[in-house]
């Protein structure tokens, strides 16, 4: 799971509204993170359209900048639990058509009402249903409500890295599980 923090005018914004360091959430099983998958926009220059997108270290919005703070975490799987995961991947990459960015979300998980909307998700929202559908976190409050910040108060989630992404390298860790 990798938090960061851009510098677009969106993320600039959320930052300041919630004043906390990371205001977007992908997960990913790739240690290099070049195939992360979030919901987020599919065009590095504007915001909208957006919706499921596998994205990657090196290009779109994180290609745009010389320097993101991030986390990165990772958590201790079953067997079970990451075929759960990579059976629900394989369906959001196959019925991408199906899901869309939940806009209303930008309004609704800072004013803390919860809003279920079972195609639609915001990047936190997303990785909360990942990991709760697929047996490996639980949430203390609804899924509609979770936060990016919220990530990194999981008891069961190990922090891996914390730094600038664009010096991260996978060789200083040995394995990321999810």
């Amino acid at each position: 799971m990798v938090l960061t923090q851009t510098g677009t005018m969106v993320s600039k914004t959320i930052k300041a509204f919630t004043r906390t360091p990371f205001n977007h959430v992908s997960i990913t099983t790739d240690k290099e993170l070049s195939e992360m998958f979030s919901f987020s926009r599919f065009n590095k220059y504007r915001p909208l359209p957006a919706g499921f997108k596998n994205e990657s270290i090196h290009t779109g919005v994180y290609g745009l900048f010389s320097s993101i703070p991030c986390e990165i975490y990772s958590f201790e799987v079953t067997d079970s639990q990451l075929k759960r995961y990579n059976d629900l991947i394989t369906h959001f990459k196959t019925k991408t058509q199906l899901y869309s960015y939940n806009l209303l979300g930008l309004l609704t998980v800072p004013l803390g009402i919860p809003l279920k909307r079972r195609t639609r998700f915001v990047c936190s929202q997303f990785v909360a249903y990942m990991l709760t559908y697929s047996g490996i976190a639980k949430f203390n409050k609804d899924i509609s409500l979770i936060t990016p910040d919220d990530f990194r108060y999981l008891k069961n989630a190990t922090l891996l890295y914390s730094g600038d992404m664009k010096q991260y390298t996978y060789s200083n860790i040995s394995q990321i599980t999810l």
